[in-house]
């Protein structure tokens, strides 16, 4: 994430209502990225079926750098190939995935540079921009938290496992590959320990617990999400189920992906559902959208609402049959970007097509849920906090309308001089919002006391609070932490 306005220490969202004690007419709206267009990048060697994308803003060149998969065929005398042929399957058609390159000013104008002679390759180069050999996986992870630079980029991979690495006679396990920029690329660890499966493999951190998690399947064909904890790439936990279809989902879906980031205090997942065909009887192979999941520590996740999140497009356009998003960041104008491989056609509906690209989403920062009025006048009312610092700051949007904004006690009244009448009303768009009263400042409000924040919006939308706060555990006298 670029940087925002000023980083803040408490922050209240509203996927849920776990940091409210009321609200009375406001209506909780799941966001809507919106599809912006121009921002498209094709590739003739793009199929849906791979095409799972990593974008990062990298500080060091001023550049957002795209990585994603593309399709390759493989040689007739692979052993998929004689398998598909022996066994007379041909809806299938078996690829090689390969990484690209490409690099961009804005994220949305891109170019595909000729890499030939940065990347020596073994085996053929099937387009200028390409950087790694064949491969299954991610997509990548940028990762700032490394101290090593040189393991700036990751990709979890399939790995096949070769007798004089184990001592074993083989087998598939899963590996990682590392890149200081995206472009040159080398083996790091084997994670014996953890079976391949189906491609997504999802990487992400916790700053926090310092830990590492790997979301994805269990076991080919489980279309499910599970995650694996790790501080070293060395030794990781029990594989546990964070993501199972629900009664309130539609018939016959799996989970093919989910895709996590830090967002504030909280992660989101980006829950890639795909929908079956009722008359099929394999495995679900239909459209692919991109459901809402969060989480408060990176391991238990809750759905925010059974619909999509992330829509497909219309029928003909990139993302109209599948949008498998891989990216979430946060850009120096305060937009939440979601890059995405999107294709025309389903899942393995027609892999004559080359028919995926890079496709973009933004949404308003803190966007994802939000409180709105249905009509007239909303109010609510946080937990208890303590006041740390001097900054209080909303992201709203009354056009029309307008907020105030009073500070109570522990008593639940109004803080002499920070009452409703004592506010300056706002009305307007603001993501940073900064409530001012007649005579008081926010951190004239700061004591060891508990308080709370009270709203008042007339005609309008609320999208977070964030600032110099500190939420308590306990609605009681002392907070658990005392």
């Amino acid at each position: 994430m670029f940087e925002k306005d000023k980083p803040s220490l408490g922050y209240i969202h509203f996927l849920d209502d776990w940091e409210l004690l009321s609200r009375q007419n406001l209506e909780r709206k799941l966001g809507k990225p919106k599809y912006v267009e121009e921002a498209t990048l094709e590739d003739v060697y793009c199929e849906g079926t791979w095409d799972f994308p990593c974008v990062a803003w990298v500080e060091e060149k001023k550049k957002y750098i795209g990585l994603y998969g593309a399709a390759v065929p493989l040689p007739d005398d692979h052993e998929l190939i004689i398998m598909f042929k022996k066994k007379n399957i041909t809806h299938l058609k078996p690829r090689n995935e390969i990484l690209c390159y490409a690099e961009s000013d804005d994220g949305i104008n891109w170019v595909k540079p000729d890499l030939s002679d940065i990347v020596m390759l073994k085996g053929k180069r099937w387009c200028q921009n390409q950087v790694t050999e064949v491969f299954e996986g991610g997509p990548a992870f940028y990762d700032l938290n490394d101290k090593d630079a040189s393991r700036r980029f990751k990709i979890i991979i399939n790995y096949m496992v070769k007798e004089n690495e184990t001592g074993m006679i083989g087998g598939e396990c899963r590996a990682m590959m590392v890149s200081p920029d995206g472009i040159n690329w080398k083996q790091a660890e084997i994670f014996r320990d953890i079976s391949a499966s189906d491609a997504p493999t999802c990487l992400y951190y916790d700053d926090v617990s310092k830990m590492y998690y790997i979301s994805g399947r269990k076991y080919t064909g489980d279309r499910r999400v599970f995650i694996w904890k790790t501080k070293d790439f060395i030794t990781f936990s029990q594989p546990e189920l964070v993501m199972h279809p629900q009664p309130m989902d539609p018939p016959l879906v799996g989970f093919y992906g989910m895709p996590v980031f830090k967002y504030e205090n909280i992660f989101i997942g980006l829950l890639w559902i795909i929908y079956n065909d009722p008359a099929n009887k394999q495995l679900p192979n239909g459209a692919i959208d991109v459901s809402l999941a969060y989480s408060y520590n990176g391991s238990h996740f809750n759905r925010a609402y059974f619909k999509p999140f992330i829509e497909r497009n219309e029928l003909g356009e990139h993302g109209g049959g599948c949008v498998y998003t891989g990216s979430m960041l946060v850009d120096k104008d305060n937009l939440i970007r979601f890059y995405s491989g999107g294709s025309k056609a389903e899942h393995f509906q027609n892999q004559e097509l080359t028919d995926a690209a890079l496709i973009l989403h933004t949404l308003r920062l803190d966007g994802f849920c939000y409180l709105s009025t249905p009509t007239g006048k909303g109010n609510l009312r946080t937990r208890w906090f303590r006041i740390k610092g001097d900054d209080l700051r909303i992201n709203v949007r009354c056009p029309w309308g307008s907020i105030r904004v009073q500070i109570l006690d522990e008593e639940g009244k109004p803080l002499n001089g920070f009452s409703y009448d004592d506010c300056i009303p706002f009305t307007g768009d603001s993501l940073f919002w900064h409530p001012e009263w007649k005579k008081k400042k926010f951190i004239d409000a700061k004591s060891n006391k508990r308080r709370q924040l009270e709203l008042e919006i007339t005609t309008g939308e609320i999208y977070a609070i964030r600032g110099d706060f500190e939420m308590l555990k306990t609605h009681w006298e002392k907070d658990l932490d005392d």
